[in-house]
């Protein structure tokens, strides 16, 4: 990497460079400050983000810079950033058939976990899912549609399991593929005024992509694996073999086994801050014999809260997700007396527990 200016951050002329058609010395300057940005943000990345995007350059074709999976960025999943005249733009982009096939299946078959891992991102980030044709002699491109194009925060769940799917069965027809972009962009005013500080700001930022990278890649953590969950007792309503197709309902629970439950809604438990589930849930909950609470996750709103916990009740082992304060208050603006609650509880391939509560339909 050659450079004809020291670095010091991308400043206000590099944005403005890209507004100027025709003013290619001031594009050599901002491609060559980019540049360099890309090559210090990728040394201050974490071992994990290194080892897992080992790549990084610049790409004077699309007048951008990335650090990617593969050398031939465009063959794996990489992250672009585009230095526009009013913003930094840091996209996670996926464009090739055959890296879109492996990450669109790993969201169909776990489409809460493929949910949760882009909305937990924050309401800043937006998704486009493209249609876009193959000419079947040419090979050139045309797009077609967006299957989605919003912020994070309309990527409902049910949508976001639809246009997954969507794209999934689209990506497999060599006549159509379906590129994925995940963007987020900062004021540029804003990513000039951090300096040199920038690539440790978005070093951070690659770190908190890394369980969704892993996700849509397939590839797991190399620092630290996590076991898998061992056999449970699992009970025919909630995923596990009916006593005519098994002697035995021990089984390893499948990423995203769980149940939908519709709870109605009481005075004491809009005062209380709790939803009643019943006996036949708990086993579904308990680590062991011994369990008494059981910690999960709630989605509601848009809104994860990992204060919240699954108790035990005695006598008769009902289960009660007991609400945090954040939640408790949500429940009471937004139900009565009498309501119906609909509770879908899913165990993601961690062991982790997501409970995503809504009004009934």
């Amino acid at each position: 990497m050659s450079s004809n200016t020291a670095f010091t951050g991308l400043t206000m002329p590099v944005f403005t460079a890209f507004g100027w058609a025709g003013e290619e010395t001031a594009i050599n300057y901002a491609l060559d400050q980019l540049e360099q940005f890309v090559h210090l943000l990728h040394s201050n990345l974490s071992r994990q983000a290194k080892g897992d995007l080992p790549f990084a350059g610049l790409s004077r074709a699309n007048q951008s810079v990335y650090i990617s999976a593969s050398e031939a960025p465009e063959e794996d999943l990489h992250l672009a950033f585009f230095a526009r005249p009013l913003s930094l733009e840091m996209q996670v982009s996926i464009t090739d058939s055959k890296a879109l096939a492996k990450a669109l299946k790993n969201a169909e078959a776990q489409p809460v976990m493929a949910h949760r891992l882009i909305t937990e991102l924050g309401a800043d980030w937006s998704l486009r899912l493209q249609q876009v044709q193959v000419d079947e002699e040419s090979g050139e491109q045309a797009h077609y549609q967006d299957l989605f194009k919003d912020g994070i925060t309309a990527l409902l769940p049910e949508v976001s399991a639809e246009v997954m799917s969507k794209a999934a069965y689209l990506n497999n027809d060599e006549k159509w593929v379906t590129p994925f972009y995940l963007s987020r962009r900062i004021p540029a005013e804003q990513a000039a005024a951090m300096g040199v500080s920038i690539s440790s700001v978005l070093s951070e930022q690659v770190d908190a992509l890394l369980p969704l990278i892993h996700f849509l890649t397939g590839r797991r953590a190399s620092s630290k694996r996590k076991s898998k969950p061992k056999a449970r007792t699992v009970k025919p309503m909630m995923g596990g073999k009916t006593e005519g197709e098994a002697s035995s309902l021990e089984t390893v629970i499948k990423p995203e086994d769980g149940f939908v439950h519709v709870a109605q809604v009481k005075p004491l438990h809009l005062r209380r801050g709790f939803i009643n589930l019943t006996s036949s849930h708990w086993p579904f909950f308990a680590i062991n014999s011994r369990t008494e609470t059981r910690p999960v996750t709630i989605y509601y709103d848009g809104v994860y809260d990992k204060e919240s916990a699954v108790w035990r009740m005695l006598p008769n082992d009902m289960a009660r997700i007991v609400l945090s304060p954040p939640v408790h208050h949500w429940y009471e603006d937004n139900f009565n007396k009498g309501d119906e609650i609909h509770v879908t509880v899913t165990r993601l391939d961690n062991d982790e527990i997501q409970v995503s509560l809504r009004a009934s339909q």
